[in-house]
C-alpha cells in the first residue's frame, strides 16, 4: 500500500464516479473542497500536519475500507472470504496455516505502514491540498460510521424498553445458539453483518426492507423503540396541473404552504380557484418554581403563540382585546393572482387529536427543551402546549394588472 494508492482518493478529480440512488449521499462530501485560509494563517499548523499526515493517511485507508467508500472494493471482498474461511475453518487452520498467516498478515502490514511513512516523509512530501482533503475525508467518514446512532432516537425511554427486549428475548437467543447456530457461524454472521453494514448494496437492502409495513411493525416490536409506522406526516407535491386531471385535490398529496396548510383544492371556474386551508397554532407555556405554568418563556425559544410547522411567532389567539377579523393572513405581493381570504370557523378550535384526547384541556408536556412529550403531568415535565385549528377559505383570481417593481 504506497501513499499514491491513498491519495488519488483524497482528491477531487478522481471522484467523479457515478453512484446508485440507493448509496449513501454523504459520499458526495468526499468530492467537497475545504477551506484552506486556516492553515494559510497559521503555518506552525502546517509543520504538524505535515508531521502526522502519514499516520492520517492510514487512518483514513481504513476508514475507507470499513464505510465502502473507496473505489474498488476488491479488497472489502478479499476481507470478507478471508474472515470467513479463518471462522469456519478454524479448526484445521489453527492446527496448519496459522502460524503463515499470521506471518504473511503482519509482513504486509508493516511493509504497508513504512512504505506509506517514507514516501510522505522523503519522497512525496504533502501539499496543503492533500492535508485538507485527507482530514476532511477523514471527517466525513467518520460521520458516515457513527450515522446510525444519530438515526436512532436513544433516548432514556427507549434505553429501558431494548433491555427489557433484550432479556426477553434472551431465551429465544440461547435456544437458537444451542440448536440451530453453531458458535462459528453465529460469529461469521455477525461479523459479516458488521463489516458490510455499509455497503452500498447492503444499504440499498436496508432501504427496500424498511418500505413494507411489517419489516416497520417487526421492528417496533422487537426492539420496542418508537418507530414511526405510517408516512401520514410526510407531504408531497401536488400533482394537479390542470381541471382536466381533477376538480378536486386530496388532501394527503398537498404541501404544507408557509404558516397554513392546504387540505383541500376545488377549480370553480376558468379563472378562480378555491382552496380550503387551516392554520395550526401552537399555545405554549413554561413551568416556573413558585409560579407554576405561565406564559413566561425564554427569549432564544418558541414564543407563547405558534405555527405548528415553521414555530413562527403567531397572534395571540387568546387576546379579546385583538380583532380576531384582522388575522395577519400571508400576503403574495406582485403575484398574477387576486388572493381572497376568509374565515370557515367562527372562531378558534382546540385539537383533541393533538394529546390524543387524554385530557380535556388538550395539552402535551414535555421537558424543558420541548422533547419527549407526553399526555400527562409530571416532576420532570417544565414544558406544555396545545394546538388550536382554525379553518379558512382562499379564493384565487386572476388579476388584470401585473405590477412590476
Amino acid at each position: 500500500m504506497s501513499s499514491s494508492k491513498i491519495h488519488h482518493w483524497n482528491m477531487p478529480e478522481f471522484n467523479k464516479n457515478i453512484r446508485a440512488a440507493f448509496e449513501p449521499s454523504d459520499t458526495l462530501l468526499l468530492t467537497t473542497t475545504p477551506n484552506r485560509q486556516l492553515l494559510v494563517e497559521f503555518p506552525t499548523l502546517v509543520s504538524a500536519l505535515s508531521q502526522i499526515f502519514p499516520y492520517l493517511l492510514l487512518i483514513d485507508y481504513l476508514l475507507e475500507i470499513i464505510t465502502w467508500t473507496n473505489e474498488d472494493h476488491y479488497e472489502n471482498f478479499l476481507i470478507l472470504v478471508v474472515y470467513t474461511c479463518i471462522v469456519l475453518y478454524w479448526k484445521w487452520i489453527s492446527y496448519l496455516v496459522l502460524p503463515l498467516i499470521l506471518a504473511i498478515v503482519f509482513t504486509t502490514v508493516d511493509w504497508s505502514i513504512s512504505s506509506v511513512i517514507y514516501d510522505s516523509k522523503y519522497d512525496e512530501k504533502p501539499t496543503i491540498e492533500e492535508v485538507l482533503h485527507t482530514l476532511h475525508n477523514i471527517t466525513v467518514r467518520f460521520e458516515m460510521l457513527f450515522r446510525p446512532f444519530k438515526t436512532v432516537p436513544l433516548t432514556l425511554n427507549n434505553f429501558v424498553k431494548l433491555y427489557i427486549v433484550a432479556i426477553m428475548l434472551t431465551p429465544l437467543h440461547l435456544i437458537l445458539a444451542r440448536t440451530i447456530l453453531s458458535p462459528q457461524n453465529y460469529l461469521c454472521i455477525l461479523g459479516i453483518a458488521l463489516f458490510t453494514f455499509h455497503s452500498p448494496w447492503a444499504f440499498a437492502i436496508r432501504r427496500l426492507l424498511w418500505r413494507s409495513l411489517y419489516v416497520r411493525i417487526a421492528a417496533v416490536y422487537l426492539t420496542g423503540m418508537d418507530i414511526k409506522i405510517t408516512k401520514t406526516n410526510e407531504q408531497f407535491p401536488s400533482r394537479t396541473t390542470s381541471a382536466a386531471s381533477s376538480d378536486v385535490e386530496d388532501s394527503s398529496t398537498i404541501p404544507i404552504l408557509g404558516d397554513f396548510k392546504i387540505i383541500k383544492k376545488s377549480i370553480v371556474s376558468p379563472t378562480r380557484v378555491k382552496q380550503m386551508a387551516v392554520f395550526e397554532i401552537l399555545e405554549n407555556e413554561r413551568r416556573w418554581i413558585g409560579l407554576g405554568w405561565c406564559k413566561l418563556l425564554y427569549p432564544h425559544e418558541r414564543s407563547n403563540f405558534c405555527f405548528e410547522k415553521s414555530l413562527n411567532t403567531a397572534p395571540n389567539i387568546k387576546d379579546t382585546t385583538i380583532d380576531q377579523d384582522r388575522f395577519p393572513f400571508p400576503i403574495f405581493e406582485n403575484d398574477l393572482y387576486k388572493y381572497t381570504w376568509e374565515w370557515v370557523d367562527t372562531d378558534w378550535i382546540l385539537d383533541e387529536e393533538y394529546n390524543k384526547s387524554k385530557t380535556e384541556d388538550g395539552w402535551v408536556y414535555f421537558d424543558t427543551k420541548w422533547t419527549e412529550g407526553r399526555y400527562r403531568d409530571g416532576f420532570s415535565r417544565y414544558t406544555r402546549s396545545r394546538k388550536w385549528t382554525r379553518k379558512a377559505t382562499l379564493l384565487i383570481d386572476k388579476q388584470d394588472t401585473v405590477y412590476d417593481e
